[in-house]
């Protein structure tokens, strides 16, 4: 596989990068603190959240994917996460995220940016140990309002094709 060439932060001209990585840091931060209806409500009304199955998966529709949520079923997800008889959360996951190698900044329009960056997830529970994900995220962001939206996006397990337990919450 092919590595994409990095392209060093410093060498971007775009002028919004710095406020991008604020906005990605303060993304993570709502999903580290269970903040899950606030965290949807940073997606745009068409947003999706995607996290593919297979490691050369591009798209969702025609193969089945770890997790594809649109707003409303983000929403649904929530709803179910806060139930106090899901079993799959009892007790509720503590997170970290922690992401870096920001990189292939692409300005999509006027008033649009695609950009990956790298993650690690740790997922502790207490009855089941600490859990450790890590990949790749691609964000499709949107402003709106004056302010940034997540169009989409893909949450890249570097072993999505592996084995998992219940999955409950989102990388």
């Amino acid at each position: 596989m092919q590595r994409e060439p990095v392209t060093p932060l410093a060498e971007l001209q775009w002028t919004e990068t710095p406020a991008i990585i604020e906005f990605v840091h303060a993304e993570l931060d709502l999903l580290d603190q269970r903040r899950f209806e606030e965290w949807i409500d940073l997606y745009t009304a068409d947003g999706v959240y995607f996290a593919p199955v297979a490691p050369d998966q591009a798209s969702s529709l025609d193969h089945v994917s770890l997790f594809y949520d649109d707003v409303p079923t983000m929403r649904l997800r929530a709803t179910r996460l806060r139930h106090p008889r899901i079993h799959v959360q009892d007790p509720p996951s503590r997170t970290v995220h922690i992401v870096s190698s920001f990189r292939n900044f692409v300005q999509e329009n006027a008033s649009g940016v695609t950009f990956r960056c790298n993650f690690v997830l740790f997922e502790y529970r207490q009855t089941q140990g600490q859990r450790l994900y890590g990949g790749t995220y691609t964000y499709k962001l949107r402003q709106e309002e004056s302010r940034w939206r997540i169009a989409s996006k893909t949450a890249a397990l570097i072993n999505s094709d592996d084995m998992f337990p219940s999955l409950a919450i989102w990388f």
